[in-house]
């Protein structure tokens, strides 16, 4: 039996298969890692501060999207950047992050699909310890059994939720879970998600009801619109959405569904438009989220890689994910930035 296999009978972890695509490049700079080689495959042995786990689900879409394809549209994207920003002065090299793989899910049973999430997500948190584990959809309906296993596993903690959508995500189960009632969902779980501690951020378009809004609101939910980010400001808004989440919660969930962005930055999902935010402003947020005490979990969400163009919505997301370990790396070490590599040596 391999270690692998010895893990997962362990943790009773039963649905979770290898990642989908595994990248290794044979030439690198050693002044200049890259994400592909640093992202590597986990051993089911040594430790890790990252834990990356596809979750491909797209049959809970309400209109048909290849959503189950973004987990490895970003590995696809990891050559193109490398574990340095100037943006933030942070180097990753020295964190170490590793992909778990794919939690398997069935093509024609949703309820399974999302079931096999809540068990193996349960049993990953359970078996994680002090790592950090990261999320990435498929679409937004992998968000509510993905919470429910954080809170199951982390009994008596309080819960805050910080929401980045163009849509409210609260629509009534007239058709079952999908990718509209993620919120709902958590809401009405009877787990300790509150309303009062859900920020709704980026909310825009021609594409809510004025009745979710009321229904957000009436839970004692915050909705911070699309417009009011590019009227107050990035600064101001990441303020109030971890002071209204953080009140009174012993941890913080954070879900990002792509399509908070402005369309000419996400092409590749379902329903961007041009009242979205810009990245900039989505990534200073991941960024400080990331540094944030209470921020325990994330996903991210929507990114349909057969919309896409030229890859241009996979590249900005695999951006906010590295700009949110970027605060991550922060939180963990202190404010240790550098990355010195072993000196080159020349022989005589």
């Amino acid at each position: 039996m391999t270690a692998r296999e010895e893990w997962l009978r362990a943790h009773d972890v039963a649905h979770l298969k290898e990642p989908g695509i595994v990248l290794n490049g044979r030439f690198e700079d050693r002044f200049e890692p890259r994400v592909w080689n640093w992202l590597r495959p986990w051993d089911f042995d040594s430790s890790f501060d990252v834990g990356l786990v596809g979750v491909g689900l797209s049959t809970t879409s309400i209109l048909p999207t290849s959503c189950f394809a973004a987990p490895d549209a970003l590995r696809l994207s990891t050559p193109s950047f490398t574990t340095y920003s100037p943006d933030f002065d942070v180097d990753l090299a020295s964190m170490t992050a590793r992909d778990l793989g794919d939690i398997a899910v069935p093509v024609l049973d949703q309820y399974e699909g999302l079931r096999r999430i809540e068990d193996t997500m349960s049993a990953l948190w359970r078996a994680s310890g002090d790592s950090f584990l990261v999320l990435i959809g498929g679409d937004h309906a992998i968000t509510a059994p993905a919470a429910r296993a954080f809170a199951r596993t982390h009994p008596g903690q309080k819960l805050g939720l910080i929401h980045f959508d163009a849509h409210n995500d609260v629509r009534v189960m007239d058709h079952g879970p999908t990718n509209g009632t993620p919120i709902r969902q958590l809401l009405e779980s009877g787990l300790p998600f509150s309303g009062k501690n859900l920020v709704q951020v980026g909310i825009h378009g021609f594409m809510n009801a004025s009745y979710y809004k009321r229904w957000v609101e009436g839970q004692g939910g915050t909705i911070i619109t699309g417009r009011q980010v590019r009227r107050t400001g990035i600064d101001a808004v990441i303020e109030q959405m971890v002071r209204i989440a953080g009140d009174g919660t012993d941890a913080i969930y954070v879900t990002v569904d792509v399509d908070v962005l402005e369309l000419g930055y996400a092409t590749g999902t379902g329903a961007a438009t041009p009242e979205g935010l810009h990245p900039v402003d989505l990534y200073e947020a991941l960024y400080a989220l990331g540094q944030h005490p209470k921020v325990a979990a994330i996903d991210f969400v929507e990114h349909d890689p057969s919309r896409d163009v030229s890859a241009m919505t996979g590249r900005t997301m695999t951006g906010g994910l590295l700009s949110f370990l970027a605060g991550l790396f922060l939180r963990r070490n202190d404010g240790w930035r550098g990355y010195d590599p072993t000196p080159i040596t020349h022989e005589d």
